[in-house]
Order: C-alpha cells, then sequence, then structure tokens
C-alpha cells in the first residue's frame, strides 16, 4: 500500500511518457493499469475496447484500495508466476508450477474461492467486534469523564489550596504584627527600667568619687577634730553605697514559643483548627420509604467511594423497621432489603465495597454486596450482643455490645485479636477506627479514645455523670474520624455534635440543636469530607464544616 500510495503522489500520464510530454496523471485505469492525463481519459473513455474500464481519481480516498484489490501476488517460490490456487492440504496461497512440483498430489482449490471461504469467515469473527466495540466506547467515554472528574477535582483542589495559603497568610502577617507589636512595647518598658537603673549608677558613682575625695582630703589636710566629726558621716555614706545593688543584668529574653502560641503553631491540625467555618447545610432527605410501617429508627451509616449511602433501620419497642437501605448521592432510595425478624443494628463497607451488617442477639455477621444480595453470614467472636456496633478499616473490625464491658479487636474474619476489658465501660454503643486510633462511644456518657494497640489514650465526658456542655456528653451515640485525625461525637440527647481531638479535648461544637432540631443518631464522613447524620425524625442530614478539604 506504501508503494501505491508513493505511485500515486509522483505519477504521469502513461501515454503522453511515450511521446516524450510529461504530464501529470488526474485518473488511473484500474483494469489497464494506466495513469492518464485529463485528454487521455477522455480518450480512454471514447475508445470501444476501453469504454467501459473503470477510472479512478488519483484524489479518490477509495483509490488506493480498487487498486490493490485488482493488483496480482506472485509467488515466493516461482518469481514470474502468478499466485492462481491455494493449497488446502498446507494451507498456503501457491502458483501453478507449484501445484505440479512442490504441491504435486495435494488438494487445491482456486485462489477466488478459497478467498470467498475465508471472508465469509472472516465476516462471521468480524460480526462479533461491534460488542465488543461498543463496550470499548462505552469504557473509554467513562474513562473521559472520569478524566474530567480528576482534572476538574484537581482545579478544584488547587484552588481551595490557593485559598487555604492566601488565609494562612494573612493570618500569619497579622501575627506577625501583633508579635513584632508586643516586642516593641515590652522592649521599651525593659529599656526604661535600664536607662532608670544607669541613671542611678551614675548617681552612686558621683557619690562615691565625691566621698573618697572628702576622706583623702580630710586624712591628708584635716585636724584631730575634723577627722573625728566627719568619720562617722563618710563611714555612713559608704556603708549606704555599698549595700546597693550592684548589677544592672536583663532578666528578660523574648523568643517565640512555638508549642504554646497558637496563632504561631502551624502544624497540621492547629491549621485545620483555625480554618473551621460554621456549619454549611448541603442537602437532607426523608429516609423513610413506602414500604416502612413504623417509625424509622436509623442507628447505622455507611459510604461508598462513589457517595452512595447504607442506612440500617433497626428497631427498639417504638421505632424501627429491621432493613438495610441503599440511597445514592443525592438522597435517591435505590433498594431495600428487610432484614426479617433479626434485628440490624449497624453497617460498615468492606475493603472490596460488601456491606457487614450486624444483628442483635447473633453471633452471625451478614455479608451483603452493594446490590443488596446476602453473600453470606461469618460467625465472629462475640455471641448475643445486644445493639451490637461495627467499625473496619482496613482488614481490622472493631466489635462492642451494649450489654458487653469489653471492645474486641478483631481481623477480617471476626476473630479476636485482642480483647479490651475496663471497668469504665457501661454499655459500649458505637466504635470508629483510622490508622491511629479506636474510638468507642459509651452510652453511659463517655467516649473513649485508643490506639490502635489497644492503649487507653484519652476520655471524653464523665463516664456515669451526663451533662451538657463542653466536655460534656448526654447518651452518646456514633462517633466518626475525619481526615485529619478530629473526632466527631453524636450527642444524642443534647442534640449536639462534638469535635474534640485524638487527645480528648474539646475543639468546638459543629453542630447544635439549632441545625439539627432533633436528636442525633448515627454519624458518617462523605467521601468529600461532608459530616452525614441520621435523626430521629426520619431525616438524614448533610453538612459541611471545615472551610477546605
Amino acid at each position: 500500500m506504501d508503494f501505491v500510495n508513493s505511485q500515486v503522489a509522483h505519477s504521469l500520464c502513461t501515454f503522453c511518457e511515450k511521446y516524450g510530454v510529461s504530464l501529470p496523471a488526474t485518473c488511473r485505469c484500474i483494469e489497464c493499469n494506466d495513469c492518464l492525463c485529463k485528454d487521455c481519459k477522455a480518450s480512454h473513455s471514447r475508445t470501444r475496447s476501453t469504454r467501459n474500464h473503470k477510472l479512478c481519481d488519483l484524489g479518490n480516498k477509495d483509490f488506493q484500495e480498487q487498486f490493490h484489490s485488482k493488483q496480482e501476488s506472485y509467488c515466493p517460490v516461482h518469481k514470474e508466476k502468478v499466485i492462481e490456487y491455494f493449497c488446502i492440504q498446507d494451507q498456503t496461497a501457491i502458483c501453478h508450477a507449484c501445484t505440479l512440483m512442490e504441491h504435486h498430489g495435494h488438494k487445491c482449490e482456486s485462489l477466488s474461492k478459497a478467498a470467498e471461504k475465508v471472508k465469509k469467515s472472516l465476516q462471521e469473527n468480524l460480526s462479533t467486534f461491534y460488542p465488543l466495540i461498543v463496550s470499548k466506547e462505552l469504557n473509554i467515554n467513562l474513562l473521559e469523564r472520569e478524566e474530567k472528574k480528576v482534572k476538574d477535582n484537581e482545579e478544584e483542589t488547587q484552588t481551595e489550596v490557593e485559598k487555604w495559603a492566601t488565609e494562612m497568610h494573612k493570618k500569619i502577617d497579622k501575627e506577625k504584627t501583633r508579635l513584632k507589636n508586643e516586642v516593641k512595647i515590652t522592649m521599651a518598658a525593659e529599656n526604661k527600667k535600664i536607662l532608670a537603673a544607669k541613671d542611678e549608677a551614675e548617681r552612686s558613682l558621683a557619690t562615691l568619687k565625691s566621698t573618697k575625695d572628702i576622706g583623702n582630703r580630710l586624712i591628708e589636710y584635716g585636724n584631730d577634730a575634723e577627722v573625728l566629726l566627719v568619720h562617722q558621716q563618710v563611714m555612713e555614706s559608704t556603708k549606704q553605697l555599698t549595700a546597693q545593688k550592684q548589677s544592672v543584668k536583663s532578666t528578660l529574653h523574648l523568643g517565640v514559643d512555638y508549642e504554646s502560641t497558637v496563632n504561631i503553631r502551624l502544624t497540621k491540625n492547629q491549621t485545620m483548627d483555625s480554618l473551621m467555618v460554621m456549619p454549611e447545610y448541603l442537602m437532607s432527605f426523608d429516609a423513610k420509604t413506602k414500604m416502612d410501617k413504623n417509625h424509622c429508627f436509623f442507628t447505622g451509616i455507611a459510604c461508598l467511594p462513589s457517595g452512595d449511602m447504607f442506612i440500617i433501620d433497626s428497631s427498639n419497642f417504638l421505632h424501627g423497621n429491621n432493613n438495610l437501605k441503599m440511597f445514592d448521592s443525592k438522597g435517591v432510595l435505590k433498594w431495600n432489603l428487610p432484614m426479617g425478624d433479626q434485628v440490624p443494628y449497624n453497617v460498615a463497607v468492606t475493603a472490596d465495597n460488601n456491606l457487614m451488617v450486624t444483628k442483635g442477639d447473633s453471633s452471625k455477621v451478614d455479608i451483603i454486596d452493594f446490590r443488596g444480595k446476602k453473600v453470606k453470614s461469618v460467625a465472629s467472636c462475640v455471641s448475643r450482643c445486644e445493639s451490637p456496633s461495627l467499625a473496619m478499616k482496613g482488614d481490622t473490625v472493631i466489635l462492642t455490645g451494649s450489654n458487653k464491658a469489653c471492645v474486641y479487636i478483631c481481623n477480617k474474619n471476626l476473630q479476636a485479636r485482642k480483647i479490651i476489658c475496663s471497668q469504665q465501660f457501661k454499655s459500649p454503643h458505637y466504635a470508629a477506627l483510622n490508622h491511629n486510633y479506636i474510638i468507642v462511644s459509651d452510652y453511659a456518657h463517655c467516649v473513649f479514645i485508643y490506639s490502635r494497640s489497644g492503649d487507653l489514650l484519652a476520655t471524653y465526658g464523665t463516664p456515669g455523670t451526663p451533662g451538657d456542655g463542653p466536655g460534656k456528653l448526654n447518651r452518646p451515640y456514633g462517633v466518626c474520624i475525619d481526615k485529619y485525625d478530629k473526632i466527631l461525637i453524636a450527642d444524642h440527647q443534647n442534640k449536639k455534635v462534638h469535635l474534640i481531638s485524638p487527645r480528648g479535648e474539646f475543639v468546638k461544637f459543629v453542630l447544635t440543636k439549632d441545625e439539627l432540631e432533633n436528636c442525633p443518631l448515627a454519624l458518617a464522613i462523605t467521601p468529600e469530607g461532608h459530616l452525614v447524620v441520621t435523626m430521629t425524625n426520619s431525616l438524614v442530614k448533610m453538612f459541611k464544616y471545615m472551610a477546605i478539604f
């Protein structure tokens, strides 16, 4: 084909060239394989023997294919022989000479007949390409959308970083001005003290010199009566001057304390604290469906990386419908899975995007795929739990139960690696974990913070004592950890969501009854970093609580 393309690009009229005239060809006869100029093309079309030949313009994009289809192929063994046959036995194209020599006695057929068979088979095979092509095109479209999503996310994140950097520069400049003014005022006061001390020292020096001169003159020129009269005054003056403090060294030394100066510390956590904003309401939806006969009791929530949400509608003596629901990121119901007589309580997403669902008074945990189909049940190391809850990160699962005074750190097969038991546990309720911490809420007004190895790091709230305000809880329910290791707590009876540090220090109330209006139950963080709260009135609310993510 490249050879044909080359010929097309530099073709001259075959007939004119015979008479020594070089005119560029405009077309080619497919039958004669001659290149023709404009005049020779007209003559070729009028001649009886060639008037029915097919002519193709050299500029026609189909010319190469048409010309190539008329080209004869020659035998690689008998170089001057045209290939005319196909050896069925050896599955190769051959010439007439080959049928008499190398392929003598082999079953052969004409090249055109063999080609027709192959074309038919090839056509059948090519017909299977259509669904594959459609599938690949759809996949490419999806990838292009993902590519755009990543690009948009990058641009958005870059913009947020710029905003964050600008805000930080403003804060740093403001703090720099404040500190410099403070240094200036402090140093001015200290310098005033030093100048006063210097004046006093200079006066003392003058007095000392004067007293010394008087004493010397008295010794050298005074009479006995003057010596006796003045001696006592000189000694008293000397005693007073000697008693004065000689050190005038300043004890002041200024520097920047990066650990205690809040506005100076630029650690990650402090930066996030300084960029927290008032909660911004994003959306809410009513998760009660037509299938639900009772008031809803949403005790568990988990999010997929896609933003889809899974919500447990449990039951107690007043509320609940015993089902598992899936909603998309906009709050549209995808499916509703009844759980029968067994009471579901909490849900977590596994590494392969399946769901783990705990059930009351059962030692088993159901594994359910994201389409709502039960895959299997797995026996756990905890039996007959009331209000069993779980959290999962990687291959680690945390199991709790309100009637158990222990927290179980398990592998992905729900076999205990370590059991945390504490006399402070009254009713362990919810759990959360990330790569650094394990968080356990206790229904008896307290939250415990552990290391991944199970060591107690801090507590928040007073075990057994309800309260309202910073550092106080009243029936905490759901807990979760954001990407900055901040811990969020659903303070059920107080209708608040607390934000605390991993050291158990109160940071702020992220949400209060003004935003929630009802008692919060379960909490989750979406892939975008937003906070999702399930409520006792069947609503699910989403808030933005950080300036950047």
